[in-house]
């Protein structure tokens, strides 16, 4: 082995070219960074438009993208569950995420606290989806962390996986996994020191990022914005380039088979897919639309957050399904056993094959390509850590336990990499993806449905549509304020496709887990995945029996609503018909 000069050169440079940048800025130019962040009149933080719209982007545009749904369409069977997805996102993931941050824009608390603030009753539905979001974020660091082994790897020459194969590099050097879990040994196996050590840096990074303000947190997100979107469109160039690439894009987009579309897995998979890419339901887009400007345009942000998240993913497919194909053509096997075979683990294999096509650049482009993976995962853990941080912070202020953010952030960052260290055994893979399916999908359906009822009977569309108006009245595009638009698309959202969707497909995937052994998984592990979804259904009970009434005020009684109510009058008296004169 050998260390590779360019891809050490190439990795040194992403590493220090932000604090470059920005001293270079503060030194020569005497021009300090921006701040992003901003005490408001009401004594608040607000976000500016531009640090708000790339928080959310980053939040949205993760790993997820890359990493689980090139797996979720090749396992469904491609062009039909691409068709599923686009339909489940525009009625069911879309709109959701939009009424949760014209929520947050309206009640201005963290979302344990807007869901107390709307009613009693529902305070551990908030926690629940607090331990909801605990869980992913524990195992989703871990996802992240499998990036960091192999920016290691891209600065060895040459690159370790082409000695043997990008799969098996996947399975014997980064995971370690059992070969046959038949005949393994009791428990979980030892933890491996390369995803420990990976874990702990990862964990260090979000602490650090999380910790000391959002305005720090504001200015990373530019870079971890811009640059995954820029590198992804050269892999997908490159990639479409190669040798059977129309094969696997065929496989993507253009083998559509009308009879995937009657299958409730199909559906169900999709729409688990987009709730988890966009992340409606996690409470995040609440608490990050709290921090706004009480005058901000949080539908217009919304909807280019939503079409961006679904369009990377597209994007992504088409990368990853070229690669597939050229993995086919060379192989002399159909695209489906490359695209089916890979397992969770598909984005990773096929990336890491993609960098043998870039000759002497491949150590350069491999640290490129696995430093995005690594930073659209930080962009999604620093909107969760910063969700579950704001959380506890709330509630200890509000029981006279004030403490430096940083104390908070620290004792929540070493807890979740404490117990994100069982994921990094040798079947801390296969744990994963059983915890994902029954807590990252099962119960974030149950949640999302939850959450449509409370909007429909707690909330209400009327104040909604109100909440939105009156926060965009008076601005420079919108002088009589924003309505949701198209509005029988976005009631028939709220009334009828987000509950039925979720509460059904949540019922199926429930009744599927129940009727067969998920992953043919030994029934030891898929216990771990029944009791932490027993656990979070327990949580969410504790006080749903309570009848106290919300703090709500009526709509009349709002004052925010005045100039929206003011409108209204004025249209229905124009609109009267005046009396004939004698």
């Amino acid at each position: 082995m050998a260390i590779s000069a360019s891809g050490l050169i190439t990795l040194l440079v992403l590493v220090f070219l932000g604090p470059v940048i920005y001293l270079v800025r503060y030194i020569v130019l005497r021009k300090p960074v921006e701040v992003q962040v901003t005490k408001g009149d009401d004594g608040q933080e607000h976000m500016s438009t531009t640090a708000y719209l790339f928080a959310l982007l980053g939040y949205a545009i993760g790993i997820g993208n890359v990493w689980r749904f090139p797996y979720v369409i090749s396992k469904n069977g491609g062009a039909a569950a691409v068709i599923a997805y686009v339909v489940c996102a525009v009625l069911v993931a879309w709109p959701l995420f939009i009424y949760e941050m014209i929520l947050g824009q309206y009640v201005r608390k963290t979302f344990v606290e807007t869901w107390t603030f709307i009613r009693p009753r529902w305070l551990s539905f908030g926690w629940a989806q607090f331990l909801m979001l605990f869980i992913v974020q524990t195992y989703f660091s871990v996802i992240i962390t499998y990036t960091l082994p192999y920016i290691a790897a891209s600065c060895e020459e040459p690159l370790p996986w082409t000695a043997t194969s990008s799969a098996e590099f996947w399975s014997d050097t980064i995971l370690n996994s059992y070969p046959d879990l038949s005949s393994k040994p009791p428990g979980l196996g030892p933890i491996q020191w390369r995803l420990a050590i990976s874990l702990l840096v990862f964990w260090v990074i979000t602490f650090l990022s999380v910790a000391f303000g959002k305005n720090i947190l504001a200015q990373i997100t530019y870079v971890t914005v811009i640059m995954p979107v820029m590198l992804m469109v050269i892999l997908v160039v490159v990639a479409a380039q190669q040798n059977g690439a129309f094969d696997g894009v065929k496989y993507y987009i253009g083998k559509f088979e009308a009879s995937q579309l009657a299958r409730l897995d199909v559906w169900a998979t999709a729409l688990g897919q987009i709730l988890f890419s966009l992340s409606p339901g996690f409470g995040t887009a609440i608490t990050y639309s709290s921090f706004v400007k009480p005058k901000e345009d949080v539908y217009r942000a919304g909807l280019i957050v939503a079409v961006a998240n679904s369009a990377f993913s597209l994007l992504g497919g088409f990368a990853v399904f070229s690669m597939v194909g050229h993995l086919a053509h060379d192989k002399g096997v159909p695209v489906e056993d490359v695209a089916t075979k890979s397992g969770t683990g598909l984005a990773f294999i096929i990336i890491s094959e993609a960098m043998t096509l870039f000759g002497d650049f491949q150590n350069i482009m491999s640290v490129l390509f696995f430093v995005m993976l690594f930073t659209l995962g930080l962009d999604s853990s620093y909107a969760w850590t910063e969700t579950i941080v704001s959380s506890v912070d709330e509630v200890l202020r509000q029981n006279g336990y004030k403490r430096p953010i940083w104390q908070t952030s620290l004792v929540l960052c070493t807890i979740m990499f404490l117990l994100g260290l069982v994921f990094t055994t040798r079947l801390g893979n296969n744990l994963l993806d059983v915890i994902d399916m029954f807590v990252g999908t099962i119960f974030l359906l149950a949640v999302c449905f939850v959450e449509s009822l409370i909007l429909n009977f707690d909330v209400g569309w009327q104040r909604l549509s109100y909440s939105l108006k009156a926060a965009t009245v008076g601005n420079r595009l919108t002088p009589n304020g924003r309505n949701l638009f198209p509005r029988w698309l976005c009631r028939t959202d709220l009334h009828l496709t987000v509950p039925l969707a979720t509460s059904f497909l949540c019922i199926y995937q429930i009744n599927y887990v129940a009727r067969e052994q998920y992953g043919g998984y030994p029934t030891s592990l898929v216990a771990w995945g029944w009791a932490l979804l027993a656990a979070c259904v327990a949580v969410m009970c504790v006080t749903i029996w309570k009848c106290d009434r919300g703090s709500l005020p009526a709509i009349e009684e709002d004052l925010r609503f005045k100039a929206v109510l003011q409108m209204d009058d004025e249209s229905s008296s124009s609109s009267e018909v005046p009396p004939s004169s004698c």
